[in-house]
């Protein structure tokens, strides 16, 4: 992975990157709030913006923002109460905010239109902003989406909890965030304690954590799965083999709901897919998301990104719609030629010249790998996986996407207590 070496000297800091001033509604009754969003920015061509979970920051792009923005205009923000964003002091955290946020986001940035990868809750977002905006969004990839699960440790369930979260927010440390992390992902030695440090000082400090605990009460599965139905949009999601926070079965679930899916899986990751396995997150982004040779993107990019300056078709154009101009034709080789000097052709074995496709070696349709036996527990939402996690949740709190407390020393304590 010497090509992602780059990610392990990526940090996120308030000291580096761009902030932008946004206006958002925060209240039914049109009350609007301005909330400062950190992001960074970098390189040329097609706008892709990256989307974090619930928990997390930009941090979690590390080892794909450089690769990406060779290709692409990336742009991974912090969502509002999370890394570097301010903590807005009327904000609920609910689906339709986070949308608004980002509508709002885009429309300062002047960007009409972007493609988007959203990774867990925050793939959830995505989609909610995509049935709200649809004519903002190009290709969008989810990577693991979902919410909370019975399959997570008991620290963030008890998140959803109104009388629990007040407790569980203020007990985990840096330490504990270590112990989540190393449960999410296949191999433990990811996490080491330079990317421990930069996921907990984000969620150090108390109105943080206040702010994740509002986002995991707020966030609403239900909700953005009921809105996403009526889309025609095509979404491909993603998972990793061994994730043990959101089943890759999850895919039957999505099936049933979008119109227009395409489901893969990734072998030898877990539910932090993009961390793990960077470099077949990569292929699968720039397979799918078009990227425009360097030679056709002058004046091609500012057709759909609306900054004031006028193109030669005098038109706006979404993503992968403009027209691209032709590039110069190049020299051919002459293979006759170069044979009858009596020189011999060179033989490369034939995957060197197979292209890149999903359905390659470590890429498997999540149909036909998952097929549920009766014996098996269901596939998808189910009660187990997405209901309240105790007696105190409300029944209408949804799910949430990551973190969580060691499931197993919790359960022990829990026995201590009542043995005493």
């Amino acid at each position: 992975m010497e090509e992602f070496a780059e990610g392990r000297t990526f940090v996120n800091s308030e000291e580096i990157g761009e902030f932008a001033d946004v206006i958002v509604p925060t209240a039914p009754d049109g009350t609007e709030e301005e909330i400062r969003i950190h992001y960074y920015e970098e390189g040329n061509g097609e706008p892709l913006v990256l989307i974090h979970g619930i928990g997390q920051s930009l941090y979690t792009w590390r080892y794909l923002y450089g690769e990406l923005s060779m290709n692409y205009r990336v742009i991974a923000i912090d969502l509002p109460g999370h890394g570097y964003s301010s903590r807005p002091e009327s904000f609920c955290y609910s689906m339709d905010e986070m949308a608004e946020t980002i509508r709002a986001f885009l429309e300062v940035r002047g960007i009409v239109s972007a493609h988007m990868v959203g990774f867990s809750t925050g793939a959830m977002y995505m989609l909610h902003f995509l049935s709200k905006y649809p004519e903002m969004v190009a290709n969008c990839i989810a990577i693991a989406p979902g919410g909370i699960t019975a399959r997570m440790p008991r620290g963030i369930r008890n998140f959803k909890s109104r009388f629990k979260a007040v407790f569980s927010r203020n007990l985990f440390t840096e330490r504990t965030v270590g112990k989540w992390l190393r449960e999410a992902v296949n191999d433990f030695s990811l996490f080491d304690g330079q990317a421990v440090k930069q996921y907990y000082e984000p969620v150090s400090d108390g109105l943080t954590r206040e702010a994740l605990m509002y986002a995991v009460q707020n966030f609403d599965m239900k909700y953005a799965t009921d809105e996403i139905r009526e889309s025609d949009h095509e979404v491909l999601m993603l998972w990793g083999k061994e994730d043990a926070w959101h089943n890759p079965n999850n895919s039957v679930f999505f099936k049933g709901i979008l119109k227009n899916g395409r489901y893969f899986l990734i072998r030898n990751a877990g539910h932090i897919v993009q961390e793990e396995v960077p470099e077949k997150v990569l292929e699968v982004i720039e397979n799918y998301i078009p990227v425009i040779p360097v030679a056709a993107r002058r004046g091609y990019y500012r057709n759909f990104v609306n900054d004031g300056v006028q193109t030669d078709a005098d038109e706006t154009y979404l993503p992968g719609e403009a027209p691209v101009p032709e590039e110069p034709e190049e020299e051919r080789f002459d293979e006759e030629a170069y044979a009858a000097l009596g020189n011999e052709l060179p033989e490369y074995p034939a995957e060197e010249d197979a292209p890149l496709t999903l359905d390659a070696e470590d890429y498997e349709s999540g149909e036909e790998e998952y097929v549920p036996e009766p014996e098996e527990e269901p596939f998808g939402l189910t009660e187990e996986d997405y209901a309240p996690c105790d007696e105190d949740a409300d029944a209408e709190e949804a799910p949430f996407a990551l973190f969580g407390e060691d499931e197993a020393e919790e359960t022990g304590k829990d026995a201590e207590g009542e043995r005493s």
